[in-house]
């Protein structure tokens, strides 16, 4: 491994909001500018009448690699939260795991309400899932713009009654 790679040291300004709003554009961009190739690659195969199920299999294989674009988007949203939590609440301390930096924070701060710490503690066994026996190539976990949608609502709203942004 390069050694830059090496330092994690990487943050200037610090985490902030500003972040989730950044992971759902760059995901929504990139899921947008796919399915406008998608297109186009459609009306060229219809064009040379290429047989239709070949068109569809290009549509149905594109829908799935967006699955795992926003299934990637929840996984960065969850490193965001994390990563505001240690910088505000716990930034010399090396904490493993989500519900125990959501219990060092709870305790701190006293901002989580049982709810949405509830809420935050299912979607963090999702992505853990996602991270530690992820879906085979093909067959992805089924995450669509709704649920990244759910889940970035809950993190914007908790790091807003936790840090006041």
């Amino acid at each position: 491994m390069r050694e830059e790679l090496k330092n994690t040291n990487w943050h200037i300004y610090g985490l902030s909001i500003s972040d989730y709003d950044y992971t759902d554009r760059l995901i929504t961009e990139l899921i947008d500018d796919r399915n406008k190739q998608i297109e186009i690659k459609e009306k060229e195969l219809e064009a040379k009448k290429t047989d239709s199920e070949a068109i569809s299999d290009l549509s149905y294989y594109a829908f799935i690699d967006n699955l795992f674009i926003w299934q990637f988007g929840i996984w960065r949203l969850q490193g965001i939260f994390e990563g505001i939590l240690k910088q505000e609440f716990f930034p010399e301390k090396d904490m493993h795991g989500l519900k125990v930096k959501l219990d060092y924070t709870r305790k701190i701060s006293k901002k989580i309400n049982n709810e949405d710490y509830n809420k935050l503690l299912e979607w963090g066994k999702l992505r853990n899932a996602l991270s530690h026996y992820p879906p085979e190539q093909y067959r992805p976990s089924l995450i669509q713009r709704n649920d990244f949608n759910e889940y970035l609502e809950l993190l914007k709203k908790v790091t807003t009654e936790l840090i006041g942004e």
